[in-house]
Order: C-alpha cells, then structure tokens, then sequence
C-alpha cells in the first residue's frame, strides 16, 4: 500500500504543478510553455484598471469552462504602458487581442500590419457612433449660430489623443473644411492644430510618430494633468474620451471637449463618473456654430465615426482568427449583459435624410434641391437605406436563472466598468459584428455600407497636402537615380508633396528651369545660390546642418605628402584641381584668397 500511494503522489504533483504554473502545459510529464494563440491566447491591455477587469474575466472563464464547450481557450492579460505599445506586442505574437478606436484600427493596420476580427454595434446594432463637441452651456460666446466654426480659433481644446477617430481626425478634418484651420506642414497635422487652438491637450502630440523630427511645441500639452513620464501620453489623467470631458470640467482646463456619444452617455449622463455633474450644465456646438442639448447627438454632430474593433496579428491564420472570434462571441454570450446606461438611438430618425446642420430633408425633396456633400459619388444625400444587419441589432446575452426562474447575478460583467468607463470594450456595446476574412482591413472599416467613405476621406483629409508635387532639378546620373529612390521612399511613408525628379545638365540649367517653372527646387552649392539670386531672383528657403551641427564648413587645400615644393605663396606652372569653375569651396575662395594676398593676378 505504501507503494500504490507514493505512485498516487507522482501522478498528482505534475498535475497540480500544471494548473499552477498557467502559462505551461504538460506534455509526457515534462511542463512545457503555452504557445500563443494556440494553446493560450493573451489580451493587451493598457492601464491598472484595464489589467484587473482582464484578469477577473479570465478567472471567470476558468470558472466557467464547461459553459464555452470547444470554444475555450485560456486568457492571459498584458499590461503595456499605452496602446502603441500594445499595437507593438500583437504584431510580435507576444500579444494576441486589443481594442482600438477606428482610428487607431487606421495606424495599426499601417505601421503594425494588424486586422480588425471582431466590431462592436451599439444602441439597436448600429457598428457607428457619433463624433461630437461639447462645451459648458454659454461657453465660448464667439462661436454663434450662422457664423461657422471660425470662431474656435484660439479656443483651449480637451482631445482624447492624437489619432483618434472622433476625438481627433473627424473634427480636424471638418475645421479644415469648414472652420479654417491652415495646412502648415503637410507631413505634420498637430502642428497645423498647434497654429489654431490655444493651449490645449491633445495626447500623443509629443509621441514620435506625430512629432517626426522632434519640433512640435509643447502647446497641446498644456491643460494635460499627468506628471513625469506621463504628461500628455495615452496615460495622462486626461487622456482618452472619459479624459477629455475631465480636461473640460478641470479648474483652468478645456473650452471645448471633442468627444462621441456614447461618451456623453456613460460620462456624462451617468452622473456618477464626473462627481455626480448634471448634463444640464453642458450643449452640443453644432457645425453650423449653433447649440443644442447634449442628447441630441444624432442632429449635433460632426459625423459619423465607425465602431471599435477588435485587432489581431496578420500573421494568424484564418483558423486562429476563427477561434478568437468564436471565443468573444462566447464571452458576449455568457457575460455580455447590456449597460443600462445605453440610450436607444431613434432608428427612424436616423435614416432620414438631413442637410449637413441636422434639420430633415423628406422624401418629397428633389434630388437637385438637397444639400452639397463631397463625400458621395451622386452629391447629393440619401440616408434612407435601412439597416441592413438587424439581426445583429438584438443582443445574444443569455441572463442566468436559478431553478424557480429568477435571473442570477453574474459573476463577471463584461460591459461594465465601474467607477470608470470602457475598460477592454466599450460599456455601450450590445453585441458583435463578425468581420469576414475577406473584410479583415482597415480601409473596409472606415469605408463601408454603414459608415460610408466620409471617415476614410476624414483620415486622408488630414493628411492631405495643398501642394500636390514639388519637382527637384538634379544634374547627374547618380543624383537622378538617388533622386528616384528617394521618390519611392517618400511615397511608401505617405510624405507630402510627390516628389517628381527633373534630369539638367549644370546648375545654370537647373537655375533657369526654376525661374521658368519647370523646376521647383534644387540643391545648389553657395557660390551657384549667389548667382541664381542675383541673374533669376531665386531665394534659398532651407539650408544642410553637417555632422559637427554647424551650418558652414571649411574651404582647404590639400597637397600630396611625399610633394614638398607645392606651397600656396608659389603655385606658378602648377597643376590643380578644382571642383569645378564657380563652386564655392573649389574654385572662388581659392582665387579670392590668391587674389587678396597679390599671390596672382
């Protein structure tokens, strides 16, 4: 007997140490590390609260294994520090799911190679929100009805980040349309911001993939509240759509708070997050400058923004991402209980078709007398086609009930975010839409039946250049072919204007080829920049920074060691070399000093 019990323990101990270790499996007795997405898929998330709802759901899970049938998977959580470093993680498969803003579905998808597998829908199943700005009621007098969004110029601004999809790229682009921010640097938007609004926050300004060559202003920083290493970082007090309205009630903070409605609803409306601050105290600013309520975002608004969506690597395989996507609709299924601080959108107003100031158009309308808008093919609008997904407009969430029929309380709920808002998904979401492989891009969810193509155009308006292209005048074979890998380079970032490469045959050719427009630019030694000044009136606009951070170097001479006649008091029969006649370096100040020393003549 004493035998068959110690050979009961060897069989116990791997087992035990199995469930202990979580992140390793057993394989012939020997623990084993989980595979990513395979034997174990980890969720990334961004803050302490975030990490902690994450882990209680992945308890809960365990707890709940026989319920997911072969739709389990064990769940790990991943703090990162925000949510570029989390875009990071997933593209490495150190990471498998992250929640992102439609916005930040765009950059995922360029710099990370990420897809969206999973969209949320809210109210009756809408994949759609609205963006909107909000003010306290009576707030910046200089923005009145009939007079536009010009009057926000020099306004203190409250943004959720940079790069979000309603709280930064649609109200940038409408003010660029419409309110007349300037382009300043076609390779930079915050900076263009920077010139428009007074001192503001807007996360992320700092951060390097907004700031490429280090010289933004602190100006967006200014009314954020986070301390060293987190100042005016997706980690900032202020940070994220919930931030946004804090920045605007802060003492000193924010005019004005871009925002969406479902952050009025479960912020605002909830008097609970804010301090228990009525709603009363706030209005909606219209795009025609006018004012309404802050329920009335379906009139009020600045455009309609796509919903968030779940991101996982490119390199999945489709069997992958049909696990996960199976998995979430399961944890939709046993804990996705609607918030009850969700507000109904009115469906029949909805679909009615309205000029761009929310007053309704009806049916009787000719075609011909509706309003302007750039964003359709036929220019002119038809709100009208009904929701063509609406039977993912009921939630699938199956309420729990004991033996007499009475729901149970759940153990983990998955819409629900305590004494804050939208930790892993949006509180306000209802139910999932199941993006097809064929759809997995971030162009199909900024440009869709739902959504239109107005947030895809949003997010290339901002980018967009007035200057086209701008042609460099090269006068070399390797300079043209240099000049060509450069275009390619530029293009493949996305770097405004086009660059066109134009083939000379000197520096005086390139001269004239600017002053007769053939040509916009080119580099030019300082003697030719002296020369295109005075014959063509040409201006130099940027000049090289060398190595030693100066902007001048030395003009010298240089001799061969083992000569030990040459010398600069007598270089009569000589031979020289220059680097060409008219450079400034090679061949005027050479004679220039000759000159002034009576050396020659």
């Amino acid at each position: 007997m004493r035998i068959d019990r110690s050979y009961l323990l060897l069989l116990l101990l791997p087992t035990c140490n199995a469930n202990y270790f979580g992140s390793e499996t057993l394989s012939n007795g020997v623990l084993v590390p989980k595979v990513e997405g395979e034997d174990v898929v980890s969720w990334c998330t961004t803050s302490v609260l975030e990490q902690k709802k994450c882990l209680k759901l992945s308890q809960t899970a365990m707890q709940d294994k026989g319920l997911f049938g072969r739709d389990y998977i064990d769940i790990q959580c991943k703090q990162a520090f925000d949510t570029e470093e989390c875009m990071t993680w997933v593209d490495r498969g150190e990471a498998s799911l992250l929640a992102l803003d439609a916005g930040e579905v765009y950059v995922a998808g360029r710099f990370h190679s990420l897809v969206p597998i999973i969209q949320e829908l809210y109210g009756r199943g809408e994949p759609y929100q609205y963006a909107v700005a909000v003010v306290k009621k009576g707030g910046l007098p200089a923005v009145q009805a009939g007079s536009g969004l010009h009057g926000l110029r020099g306004a203190r601004a409250c943004f959720p980040g940079v790069g979000a999809l309603a709280g930064w790229v649609m109200p940038i682009h409408v003010l660029m349309r419409e309110g007349g921010l300037k382009v300043t640097d076609c390779n930079n938007h915050v900076k263009s911001a920077i010139q428009y609004f007074g001192e503001s926050c807007a996360p992320n300004s700092l951060k390097d993939m907004y700031n490429p060559i280090g010289d933004n202003p602190d100006q967006l920083c200014k009314l954020c509240a986070g301390g060293a290493g987190v100042r005016c970082t997706l980690a900032d007090p202020h940070a994220g759509y919930e931030g946004a309205l804090k920045c605007l009630l802060a003492d000193g903070g924010g005019e004005i708070a871009f925002v969406r409605d479902t952050t009025i609803q479960h912020t605002l409306m909830s008097q609970r997050i804010l301090g228990g601050v009525s709603e009363d105290r706030f209005e909606l600013v219209c795009r025609d400058g006018s004012r309404m309520p802050v329920q009335e975002w379906e009139r009020c608004n600045w455009g309609r923004v796509p919903a968030d969506a779940v991101v996982t690597s490119s390199a999945a395989t489709v069997k992958q991402r049909k696990k996960y996507q199976n998995l979430l609709l399961k944890f939709l299924e046993l804990y996705g209980e609607p918030n009850p601080l969700n507000k109904i959108s009115n469906r029949t107003l909805d679909f009615q078709a309205r000029d761009p100031y929310g007053n309704l158009v009806t049916s009787t309308t000719p075609p011909s007398q509706r309003y302007y808008d750039p964003y359709r093919p036929d220019q002119t609008v038809d709100n009208s086609r009904q929701f063509d997904n609406k039977q993912e407009g009921l939630s699938p969430f199956k309420a729990r009930l004991d033996p007499s029929g009475r729901p149970i309380e759940l153990p983990f709920q998955l819409f629900k975010s305590g004494d804050t808002t939208d930790l892993l998904l949006q509180d306000a979401t209802i139910n999932f839409r199941v993006i097809k492989e064929d759809q997995q891009a971030a162009n199909h969810l900024l440009n869709n039946e739902f959504v239109g193509d107005q947030a895809e155009k949003a997010v290339m308006g901002i980018r967009d250049c007035p200057v086209k292209r701008a042609t460099l005048c090269v006068t070399s074979e390797p300079e043209m072919d240099k000049c060509v890998k450069m275009r390619v380079a530029m293009k493949a970032a996305f770097l405004s204007p086009t660059l066109v490469c134009w083939r000379a045959h000197s520096a005086r050719h390139c001269e004239r080829a600017i002053a007769e427009g053939t040509s916009d630019f080119a580099i030019f030694d300082a003697a030719d920049m002296l020369h295109a000044a005075y014959r063509h009136r040409l201006v130099p606009f940027m000049q090289e920074v060398y190595s030693s951070g100066n902007n001048w170097y030395y003009a010298v001479a240089v001799a061969k060691e083992q000569d030990p006649d040459t010398d600069l008091t007598y270089l009569r029969g000589k031979n020289t070399c220059h680097t060409g006649i008219g450079m400034a370096a090679g061949w005027i100040y050479p004679l220039a000093y000759l000159i002034s020393n009576g050396w020659i003549r």
